[in-house]
């Protein structure tokens, strides 16, 4: 039996906070394959500069080709807009039947899950491999139509400073996944969670497009193949 993980967000764009998730949680739980999912266009949120589902899954595939155990779903993963997350595990549990699944999702994003369609069937479908996030009462959450409410990795306010360090995310990232662990209890659902153990991720999407937007250098922000593929579509202007 396999073990796999889906990653699911706008990645608009993809960057190296979003690789370094991956990688952890493919390190840290011996994955055999994490699927990225890009959303499509989730009305909650629309941007005039949100990069079309085509320019992100082609950013996406240039970031991640250099990692064979990183696939990029196929379209029909998430085919339309009112698509959620259950219809996305279910459609890929037929392409690997018999694997074991899992689900790398942000604390804030996991806040959400008593909330999602179908709530309680997907909650016991998967393990949920929680990523920290600082400061997670200011960051946006919600259930969003495309894949079920996984808000994008990354979409947050940069360089807010954390008191403790990743040890103050991580307590963090282990009361929410308790917290939401009871209330799916009241459900009759019982999850099965793990908190990634890793550092603070100060890259986020919007403070790439903002500095697109101010002509400055993306490098160490994203893979390289990205940065080019930015500039040549000129995108984010």
């Amino acid at each position: 039996m396999g073990k796999i993980a889906i990653l699911g967000g706008t990645f608009d764009p993809v960057h190296w906070g979003h690789v370094l998730v991956a990688e952890t949680a493919a390190s840290q739980f011996g994955l055999d394959r994490v699927i990225w999912v890009p959303d499509r266009s989730p009305p909650h949120k629309w941007r005039p500069d949100l990069a079309s589902f085509e320019r992100r899954r082609e950013m996406l595939a240039l970031a991640i080709g250099d990692r064979p155990d990183f696939l990029l779903s196929p379209p029909e993963a998430n085919a339309s807009e009112s698509s959620f997350a259950i219809d996305t595990l279910l459609y890929l549990q037929k392409l690997y039947p018999g694997d074991r699944w899992y689900w790398i999702i942000g604390s804030d994003a996991l806040l959400t899950l008593p909330k999602w369609h179908r709530c309680g069937e997907i909650g016991g479908l998967c393990d949920w491999l929680v990523a920290p996030r600082p400061s997670q009462g200011d960051w946006k959450t919600g259930e969003s139509g495309e894949i079920g409410g996984v808000s994008e990795w990354g979409d947050c306010p940069s360089g807010k400073p954390l008191d403790s360090g990743g040890d103050r995310m991580l307590v963090q990232a282990n009361a929410v996944g308790r917290r939401v662990a009871e209330q799916m209890a009241l459900l009759d659902v019982d999850i099965r969670w793990e908190v990634l153990s890793m550092p603070a991720i100060e890259i986020s999407s919007s403070q790439i497009r903002r500095c697109c937007a101010e002509s400055r250098d993306l490098r160490y922000l994203v893979p390289e193949v990205v940065r080019a593929y930015i500039a040549a579509h000129q995108l984010y202007q």
